[in-house]
């Protein structure tokens, strides 16, 4: 069917240099893009008439091919094929990014965040949010290219790459979560501050919503609990809302969120964003010492009502020569053992998307980027550290290797430590393209093998028969195309065909339901025992007060002398601050049945007065 006489008019100004070819062999015009039928055509190639050697008509090259219709449309393809890559390289797929069944899916396949936080010029000398900031584009690509052999699939940023940082980002194949850099500090209900805010992201938009590399927007990082409520929670949605709005017009299909700090955000909800997003540090305080790392999250992944995709977006170890608690202080060996830990915990807690803290070291957070600090914890939370001043590149540290390993493979199902009371327990598994083969042994007998044919999401089921209520150690084997095996990790769980009963803790918490009915406060805690599951250590009782980054107040609670009771009382009191906005009052303790440990726990939130009706959860 030859071009109609007037193709080239019925394409809008701002595209008549442009054109696409379906395989049909008909010229698609841009209007069509706009009906459903557009979605389901398959095209072979776009041809961008500014890039047409001068000699060379446009026209010519359809016109002379389309006369040639009596070719076989098979032979017709490839020359125009042909033709379209000599001349102007092969098109770039979009990325089509869907948010349901609480995962990430691009281009229809189930995508698990694979990332790792990345600043570009904050290396030693540098400091990324004062001046220029250089693109450093050589240096960035050398850090692009070890972060994806190291099989890492995205990046995560606190600020927006420019135009030509974003372009290597495109050509390396990763995906980025970008921040926004709003500030977190400023009065998020200032006309000036929100024009300034919608100016500069609608200014970043021009450029970044040409990028299919982005698969979300973070919009601002870890607001403080005391500054939203200073400057009110329903301004801190409004802005948000308003700035998710102007990023779902300008750059369609990309989820929007914020990185809260886990610690001092559990009271928001996020349901106002598109995904779930958290910073999240396992300190051993708060509701870290009382529910553990792992049911922490999951607490928080709950409180929002599991709607939506938990990405996390900070978590890491910090190899400082002094710290407080786990905050520094760590051995190189504690960063790797302990990020493998988290990485799992987070995982059994619902999370689909890992970005740990971070590429390498920011001498700048102390102060001096000339000068790395090594009391500072905030500096030394790299996977990669620098020599000196003058060390451009870095080297890795051993958190960089076992990383690598780790996520060759993941588990996403069986979870750790976690209850079954099932024969048939969900196989979910997310691999790299080195593993060919999984092997699952209990007591060493392989009660299951599969051969793994593509990377990606795998899902299937295990077939178990526990004896009565059993505590389970499933040992994973992945091996590559030569048989050897590449990872192990064992996967702990407390099995049962039937249902059955589990200590329980519960906690009643006064003030109840507002912080201004009383200047001090208590904790009652009930634990109600089970035969054969046995109280491991003293009960932990936490009043997270959330003033800036403390935590308030924890004590320990011996059980010792009530060990043979069926059911064990406590209570333990505290005193509200007056500056208190926010208390997270929550109890746990250690229960073991044979290898198997979990916590029992229970948590309140309790809010003073209305302030965060709007930027609260809804009970």
């Amino acid at each position: 069917m030859p071009l109609s006489a007037n193709w080239k008019s019925s394409i809008p100004t701002s595209r008549k240099r442009v054109l696409s070819i379906d395989t049909n062999g008909q010229p698609v015009r841009w209007p069509d893009q706009r009906h459903p039928e557009f979605l389901n055509r398959l095209f072979i190639f776009t041809l961008d008439f500014r890039w047409i050697p001068p000699h060379i008509g446009a026209e010519s090259i359809l016109m002379g091919w389309q006369r040639k219709k009596n070719m076989k449309k098979r032979y017709a393809l490839l020359i125009i094929l042909s033709l379209a890559t000599t001349i102007f390289g092969s098109s770039e797929s979009q990325t089509r990014i869907e948010i349901k069944d609480n995962w990430y899916y691009l281009n229809g396949q189930k995508f698990f965040i694979k990332a790792l936080g990345y600043e570009i010029g904050a290396r030693p000398g540098q400091h990324p949010y004062q001046g220029v900031r250089p693109d450093d584009l050589d240096l960035m690509k050398f850090d692009l290219r070890v972060i994806k052999e190291a099989g890492y699939n995205t990046i995560r940023t606190w600020s927006p790459f420019s135009e030509p940082q974003l372009k290597l980002v495109q050509d390396s194949g990763l995906k980025l979560i970008m921040g926004v850099d709003v500030n977190p500090d400023k009065d998020y209900g200032d006309p000036q501050f929100i024009k300034d805010c919608e100016d500069n992201l609608k200014k970043v938009l021009s450029y970044a919503k040409k990028y299919d590399c982005i698969i979300t927007y973070l919009v601002i990082n870890e607001p403080q609990t005391e500054h939203v409520h200073k400057v009110s929670g329903k301004a801190f949605v409004n802005l948000m809302q308003d700035l998710m709005a102007i990023i779902h017009k300008e750059h369609p299909g990309i989820p929007v969120t914020i990185s809260a700090n886990a610690m001092i955000s559990d009271y928001l909800d996020e349901n106002i964003f598109d995904v779930y997003a958290y910073n999240c540090y396992d300190h051993s305080e708060a509701q870290t010492a009382t529910m553990g790392f792992k049911d922490y999250i999951r607490g928080l992944y709950e409180l929002n009502g599991l709607k939506k995709p938990l990405i996390i977006t900070e978590f890491g170890y910090s190899v400082s020569h002094r710290g407080h608690g786990r905050y520094g202080g760590n051995t190189l060996t504690q960063q790797s053992d302990g990020l493998i830990a988290n990485y799992r915990d987070l995982i059994d807690a619902g999370a689909v998307g890992m970005c740990p803290f971070y590429y390498a070291d920011g001498w700048w957070k102390g102060g001096d980027p000339l000068h790395h600090n090594p009391e500072q914890p905030e500096e030394w939370f790299g996977f990669w550290g620098y020599s000196d001043g003058n060390d451009k590149h870095g080297s890795p540290r051993p958190v960089w290797f076992a990383m690598r390993d780790y996520m060759k493979a993941l588990i996403i199902s069986p979870k750790n430590n976690t209850i079954y009371t099932t024969n048939k327990i969900p196989l979910e598994l997310y691999t790299d393209q080195e593993a060919k083969r999984v092997v699952v042994k209990v007591n060493d007998q392989a009660v299951y093998s599969h051969d793994l044919t593509k990377e990606g999401y795998f899902a299937d089921q295990l077939s178990l028969a526990p004896n009565g209520i059993e505590d389970m150690e499933l040992a994973f084997e992945f091996y590559d195309k030569d048989n050897k095996i590449i990872k192990t990790e064992s996967i702990l769980i407390l099995a049962s065909s039937t249902a059955f009963e589990l200590p329980k803790l519960t906690i009643e918490a006064t003030p109840e339901g507002d912080l201004n009915a009383t200047t001090n406060a208590s904790i009652k805690t009930k634990i109600e025992a089970r035969k054969n599951f046995k109280i491991k250590d003293d009960l932990k009782v936490s009043f997270n007060t959330h003033l800036g980054w403390e935590v308030g107040p924890q004590t320990p609670v011996s059980l010792k002398d009530q060990l043979d009771k069926q059911t064990i009382y406590s209570e333990s009191f505290f005193s509200i601050p007056d500056n208190c906005w926010v208390v997270n009052a929550s109890a746990g303790v250690t229960v073991q049945y044979g290898k198997f440990t979990f916590k029992i726990h229970d948590q309140k939130i309790i809010i003073r007065g209305d302030w965060a009706k709007e930027v609260g959860h809804k009970y």
